[in-house]
Parts: C-alpha cells; sequence; structure tokens
C-alpha cells in the first residue's frame, strides 16, 4: 500500500562548494554506499537500503541494520543530501521505514562530481514509482542470492547505462533497452552475465513479445558475443501467473525466438532460486 502525506520535514536549503566538502568530511564508507545506491536506483525504500547494506556490513540482526541504517537516512536527511517522497509504502503507521527516498541536487554533486547535469526533482507517477521499486529490489534479491552462495555482485549497471545500441546495414541505429543488468560472480571465480525485464502488468502483451525480438535481434548480430565473449542470459520478473504462463507460450511457439535465451519468473523467490541454480 502507498499512501501520501505532506513531506513537512523537506530541506528546501542549497548547499555551497565549501559546505558540501565539510559535509563529505563527515561521510564514511556506508554513507557513501547508501547515497551511491539511491544515485544508481534513483529511488530506494528504507527496507531496501538497510537489507542492501546489511550485505556487506556486520549488523546483529535485520532490526539493528533497519535502525542504524535508518538513523544514517534521516541525518543525510537534515545535511541536505537526501529527501523522502510525500508517499510512504505501508501508509502512515509504517512510520520512517516506509520512506521512499531519492537524492537531493547536493547528493548527486556529492556522489557524482563530474557529472554536469543538475537534477531538478517532480513527482514520479505511480506506475514508474512501481516500476523502479521493483529494479531496487531485484537487485537485492540478485546481490543477496550471490553473497549468500559465497560469491558477490560484480557488476551491476541500471538504465540507461545498461542500454546497448547497434547498426542496420543502411547505418541506421536500435536499440536494445533493458531494465537492469548484472554479473554474478562464483566462490570459484566463475560469472554468469544477465539482463533482466520488469513487467508489472501495465503494458499491452504483444509488447513483451516484440521485446523479445528486440533480444533475438540483437543476439543474432553477434556484437554482444564479439565484444564479451557471450551473451547474457535475458530473465522477465513478472507479477502476474497467467501473464507468465502467455509469454512463455508464446516464446516457445515463435520459431524465431530461442527459447534458452529467456527465463521467466513470476516473483522475486523465483528470482532468487534462479540465480541461486548459477552459484554453485
Amino acid at each position: 500500500m502507498i499512501t501520501n502525506q505532506t513531506n513537512a520535514a523537506s530541506s528546501p536549503r542549497r548547499l555551497g562548494r565549501r559546505q558540501l566538502e565539510t559535509i563529505a568530511e563527515q561521510l564514511d564508507p556506508t554513507d557513501y554506499r547508501l547515497l551511491n545506491l539511491l544515485g544508481t536506483h534513483r529511488y530506494a525504500t528504507t527496507r531496501q537500503l538497510s537489507e542492501i547494506n546489511r550485505i556487506t556490513n556486520v549488523y546483529a540482526n535485520a532490526r539493528s541494520a533497519l535502525r542504524q541504517t535508518t538513523r544514517r537516512l534521516n541525518r543525510h536527511h537534515t545535511l541536505g543530501l537526501i529527501d523522502h517522497l510525500a508517499r510512504r509504502i505501508g501508509g502512515v503507521r509504517a512510520g520512517s521505514t516506509g520512506y521512499i527516498w531519492y537524492l537531493r541536487e547536493p547528493g548527486h554533486r556529492l556522489t557524482a562530481p563530474d557529472q554536469p547535469r543538475r537534477y531538478r526533482h517532480s513527482e514520479p507517477s505511480r506506475t514508474f514509482l512501481a516500476h523502479t521499486l521493483a529494479i531496487t529490489e531485484a537487485r537485492l534479491v540478485v546481490e543477496r542470492t550471490a553473497y549468500d552462495a559465497g560469491g558477490h555482485l560484480s557488476v551491476l549497471r541500471t538504465e540507461p547505462d545498461c542500454w546497448r545500441q547497434w547498426l542496420l546495414p543502411g547505418g541506421g541505429k536500435r536499440w536494445l533497452k533493458p531494465d537492469l543488468e548484472a554479473v554474478t560472480t562464483t566462490a570459484t571465480d566463475d560469472e554468469d552475465h544477465w539482463l533482466f525485464e520488469i513487467d508489472l502488468d501495465t503494458e499491452n502483451p504483444a509488447r513483451l513479445l516484440t521485446k523479445c525480438h528486440d533480444y533475438q535481434d540483437h543476439l543474432n548480430t553477434g556484437t554482444e558475443q564479439a565484444s564479451a565473449g557471450y551473451y547474457p542470459q535475458v530473465v522477465w520478473i513478472m507479477n502476474n501467473p497467467r501473464r507468465t504462463q502467455w509469454l512463455q507460450q508464446n516464446i516457445s511457439d515463435d520459431s524465431e525466438l530461442l527459447n534458452d535465451l529467456f527465463k521467466i519468473v513470476s516473483n522475486m523467490e523465483e528470482l532468487r532460486e534462479t540465480v541461486q541454480a548459477t552459484m554453485v
């Protein structure tokens, strides 16, 4: 449940260069990890940030991780580096654990000082926010699964950094735009490469099949294999079992699509099982 509430605590102040330098001196690697997570994923809940933070930091338990992560986020908020949306996950009773966080302009300057862009935040639509949070959740599941198996997440790219393009015979460009790219590394240093698509039952199903053909066309060019020596496993993460069955059946029935190129999961638990199977 996502509810709206006026964000009275929002800090509008602008931070100058010297102020930002002073703040930077007060931050430790865990602070920067949290800020960089928001820079990478745009939006994340307190819970998601806490659980990702807990993967590589030692806490007594999940409750301790949540409490300490919340304290850090509130401090970053007071410093003017981050803010949270008016809406919360779980309603008002969820308290600060239900906040959905994002970087303010000073946070972007601190984590990506070489980027010339300046960020102006506007309230996202519910559809966009749900999709973005699902991508963050997928990252959490992939990283947690790899870590629990003795491995780690070695590469993580979000859009547009994970997009690919290739040239058509006439010189035109085509784009492949996955939602998320990851490389997981096992305890024996074997790598698995992934491209993820998130479907929350908001688009015409025919567009899913069109996207599958985009992947097949890109595979057929050989450009990815020539440069990287592999083609990633494409994983569709769905939230509707009937829609999952529809996509599985249509991929199977389409003679132009390579079935093994795609894996389709109906929820995050099935995603965990899929990644876990490759970490052995």
